[in-house]
């Protein structure tokens, strides 16, 4: 079993909060390749179509935005041993803005709504801040694993940044603001929403998930201590650099937060490559497929690739792989964790706590990154074979509806036991 030494496990909130965005995100996956598979080569033509637009919304905010969500739910009292005030209501509200927000932002782009456009950004506006009502709080009284926290800090801000440049955004379409140079402004929220939120606190999960569940050294001082910085300091530079006009310079510092990204992603493989367990389950090889993904995602932006096969590989490589690999461990923990909990506050010591391999089989999970792989290459081959495209997105919606029904058996098999012990 993992070494939960130095968690602070007694802070955990009810195991249904993080469950309800878990269970959630993967449905606009689905909905998401759904898009892709009726429009097909019109939603690669350009980033700037209404299908591209509204499957990017749907799997950043809808899919994306839920897991980081629940993620953050469950281990900020865990790592920080600090409880967010107000968090069944936080989680109820965040869960229904988000999910309903980023439905009305698809409507709103595939049928040109203004109005379900406004009400997308608003609502999902609404969601995000609500999360961090409860989540900034909760930081500033944060003790622990600085390296986390400060990841996490940052990571929210970044949160806030691209929730106000997304709402700026919103009302430039509407016309209620007229915004110069309307790509740099696009480009800008972009950044700090899939480097700066998503990526930050990707890399402040993998500080503490991948030496607990992969049994793996710690990730090195150095980077520990500088790399969530430094990205956030070049996210910084890259837009102010946009917004006066200095694309060359912009640029330069996008590139320095890919380098950075590149690093994270080699001393990852390098950490699992030392880990105590040499097993190879579902979750390191999501892991390995994200990672290669985000290095390829590298070399074609410095190629100038065409946007499609970007954000393809950023979206679907990274932003879905990455978390459906974390899900595939974190269901079965909370699970495994919470039923320990209640076996030692019961009486009942005839019943034995199923362990989290029994919760979420391995056999069923390993079939999970294989389907994923190939709705990968087929999306990014469709970039430039279009026919390529439809197949890929029916994979993908077929790969989102298995995890579903993983962390659902899950979700099922606890409850059985929860029942039985009373």
């Amino acid at each position: 079993m993992v070494d939960t030494k130095g968690l602070s496990l007694d802070q955990a909130p009810p195991i249904d909060l993080p469950l309800r965005f878990f269970l959630t995100a993967p449905w606009f996956v689905v909905a998401a390749g759904l898009i892709l598979a009726v429009q097909g080569e019109a939603a690669m033509a350009s980033r700037w179509t209404p299908a591209a637009l509204a499957a990017t919304h749907l799997l950043a905010i809808g899919f994306l935005g839920q897991v980081l969500c629940g993620a953050l739910l469950q281990l900020l009292p865990v790592i920080a041993g600090t409880p967010m005030p107000g968090v069944g209501l936080i989680a109820t509200a965040s869960n229904l803005c988000l999910s309903a927000g980023s439905a009305f932002l698809a409507v709103g782009f595939l049928g040109g709504a203004p109005l379900w456009l406004g009400a997308g950004a608003l609502v999902s506006g609404v969601g995000f801040l609500t999360l961090l009502s409860g989540l900034l709080p909760a930081l500033r009284r944060a003790r622990g694993g600085p390296a986390t926290l400060v990841a996490f800090r940052l990571g929210s801000v970044s949160l806030a940044l691209t929730v106000l440049l997304g709402l700026t955004l919103a009302a430039g379409l509407l016309g209620w603001l007229t915004l110069p140079r309307f790509t740099d402004w696009v480009t800008a929220h972009l950044s700090w929403g899939l480097l700066g939120w998503v990526g930050l606190l990707i890399v402040g999960v993998a500080y503490q998930v991948v030496p607990l569940f992969h049994v793996t050294p710690a990730y090195p001082g150095w980077m520990a201590a500088g790399l969530a910085p430094s990205l956030f300091l070049a996210l910084a530079a890259a837009t102010l650099a946009l917004w006066a006009g200095q694309g060359a310079l912009a640029d330069l510092a996008l590139t320095v937060a890919a380098l950075g990204f590149g690093s994270f992603a080699a001393v990852t493989l390098i950490l699992q490559s030392r880990r105590s367990r040499p097993r190879l389950d579902a979750t390191l090889v999501h892991w390995r497929l994200a990672l290669a993904a985000m290095a390829v995602a590298g070399v074609a932006w410095w190629l100038d690739a065409p946007s499609g096969l970007l954000g393809v590989l950023i979206l679907i490589g990274v932003g879905v792989g990455l978390p459906s690999g974390m899900l595939l461990k974190i269901v079965p923990f909370l699970c495994w964790f919470h039923l320990q909990s209640r076996w030692a506050a019961s009486d009942r010591r005839d019943l034995r706590v199923p362990h989290m391999h029994q919760l979420l089989p391995e056999r069923l999970a390993r079939w999970h990154p294989p389907a994923h792989a190939l709705a990968l290459v087929l999306l990014c081959a469709g970039t430039l074979e279009p026919a390529l495209v439809q197949p890929g997105a029916l994979v993908l919606c077929a790969s989102a509806l298995w995890l579903v029904g993983l962390m659902a058996g899950a979700a099922w098999r606890y409850r059985r036991v929860s029942q039985a012990l009373g």
